[in-house]
């Protein structure tokens, strides 16, 4: 009786002793990659596979940066040029898909170049596909991603469509960059976000 007694408390003792041995290791684990992950003041540090990419801690953004960017659709559908102008802060930078070179133009001039380019088509309409907000801690810089199906009516009469990818950077609640992309959709995303088509 004695003897079962000696093996059932050796055994506790090893089992007792393994399980510290796990906690111990997950512990120094968990502080490996936790020294590894952080710098001074809990900002973490980017992963080797990171590094050298501008953006990458993103977090949800302002709501309200979404609302004022499909203001823009608004207003430019309906030709509401005083708004887009409203919109901008006092010096835009435009990134456009038909334009090799980027555009800047102080608020100034915006007015006229926007009623310019308005003035080439008749009826637009905007359909927006999705619109996100984000924050990027590490710039401190306030984004609003957009995409949309944008049909015209050219003042000829021609009709077209593409699919915009829209990148507006806000500062102080206005518009002051813009990085557009555009792609012809394929038919199943059409039949899907514009179905008379």
């Amino acid at each position: 009786m004695k003897r079962i007694i000696t093996v059932i408390a050796g055994v506790c003792l090893l089992i007792s002793c393994n399980d510290k041995k796990s906690e111990n290791s997950a512990s120094n684990a968990d502080s490996s990659a936790k020294s590894a992950t952080t710098v001074e003041g809990n900002k973490q540090e980017k992963p080797d596979y990171l590094k050298g990419i501008k953006y990458t801690q993103w977090e949800i953004g302002n709501p309200e940066h979404i609302k004022t960017a499909l203001e823009f659709y608004a207003a430019w559908d309906v030709k509401d040029i005083d708004k887009l102008t409203q919109i901008f802060t006092d010096t835009v930078t435009l990134r456009l898909p038909a334009e090799r070179e980027q555009i800047v133009l102080p608020n100034s001039r915006i007015k006229e170049a926007l009623s310019s380019n308005r003035g080439e088509y008749g009826v637009t309409m905007n359909n927006i596909v999705s619109a996100v907000s984000l924050h990027d801690t590490e710039s401190n810089e306030d984004w609003v991603t957009i995409t949309t199906y944008n049909k015209w009516v050219e003042k000829s009469g021609k009709r077209d469509s593409v699919l915009y990818n829209d990148n507006w950077r806000f500062k102080n609640g206005k518009i002051d960059f813009l990085m557009s992309y555009d792609k012809v959709p394929t038919r199943t995303l059409l039949n899907e976000i514009d179905p008379k088509k």
